[in-house]
């Protein structure tokens, strides 16, 4: 619920904000995929805001289905 709410209140300010809710998740990750996932969006984080002034170069989904909310 919280990140729900910071999620809503960035995007209210009009920043660039992505939520991403991973199935059968709660506080911790546990699942292999789960993690594989977590690391994937870092990466692609990581790839946007400090490597590149271009957008990451790979938009492929990750073994997981998660709920984004862009």
């Amino acid at each position: 619920m919280q990140s729900e709410r910071m999620y809503a209140a960035l995007k209210g300010l009009g920043k660039e904000v992505r939520l991403v809710m991973l199935p059968y998740e709660a506080h911790g990750y546990r699942a292999r995929k789960s993690l594989l996932h977590v690391l994937w969006e870092q990466e692609q984080w990581l790839d946007k805001y400090l490597l590149s002034d271009e957008a990451p170069a790979s938009d492929a989904q990750a073994n997981t289905e998660p709920s984004v909310t862009e």
